[in-house]
């Protein structure tokens, strides 16, 4: 639960340390989820390395919508393999750029 800045400082000194804990924890539980992620996402990307190499090498004037969708996705599952934080802001400012 989010609370305001006049909330937090409203809070005793005991409960500004439970709540720290708890954020803590919350933050280790999300990186041991991102991390197995990662591993799952590289383990499909090892296991389909003919298919993700063919696409990533077939120019785009070459393929079907469905292919190039595909060559896409396989392309954002290898960004997101090696550079997660990377592809975390590109996904932020499309959705930007969506809203606008």
């Amino acid at each position: 639960m989010q609370r305001t800045r006049a909330e937090l400082e409203a809070m005793s000194h005991e409960d500004l340390v439970s709540r720290v804990l708890e954020l803590q924890e919350m933050l280790r539980e999300g990186l041991a989820v991102r991390a197995s992620l990662h591993a799952v996402l590289n383990t499909v990307l090892n296991a389909k390395s003919e298919e993700v190499a063919r696409y990533a090498e077939a120019p785009d004037a070459t393929l079907d919508p469905e292919e190039l969708e595909l060559k896409r996705a396989w392309a954002a599952a290898r960004h997101a393999v090696s550079n997660p934080l990377g592809a975390a802001r590109k996904r932020a400012q499309s959705a930007q750029g969506a809203e606008r």
